[in-house]
């Protein structure tokens, strides 16, 4: 369905910027299945698949996707592609990270190709050859 189609959506995602979605709401949850979310702030929810090219990401599970830019503020990704952004908080299980701000949060799995990695208290950076990353 589309964002419009839906019955009482959350107000966070209407006030999305976004073209072509695909979304549902199971259980009071938004799940986003496909399109581009072009700005925004993700409240929580459930991302299956899809752009997302901007924004705030508060919450949530990543399922899969292609993240192109954004500043991440805490959840779970599960796999896709990294592309660009500022990651703060969260837990990173798998995908592809190829470029971005690494700043605080577990890495356990995935493929880091490059960017930066710093923690966001002390500046040290993050021992990404153990898992888990932090204690």
């Amino acid at each position: 369905m589309r964002i419009e189609e839906l019955e009482n959506p959350p107000q966070w995602l209407l006030d999305a910027k976004t073209k072509f979605s695909s979304v549902g709401i199971i259980d009071g949850v938004v799940h986003w299945y496909g399109g581009v979310w072009e700005d925004g702030d993700w409240k929580n929810g459930v991302w299956h698949s899809g752009f997302f090219e901007g924004g705030i990401w508060e919450n949530g599970i990543w399922k899969d996707g292609i993240w192109e830019n954004g500043t991440w503020k805490g959840g779970v990704w599960q796999g896709g592609t990294w592309r660009n952004g500022a990651w703060f908080d969260g837990y990173w299980l798998d995908g592809i990270w190829e470029y971005g701000y690494w700043l605080n949060g577990f890495w356990y799995g995935g493929k880091w190709e490059r960017g930066n990695r710093r923690e966001r208290c002390n500046a040290k950076l993050l021992p990404f050859d153990t898992q888990p990353v932090n204690e």
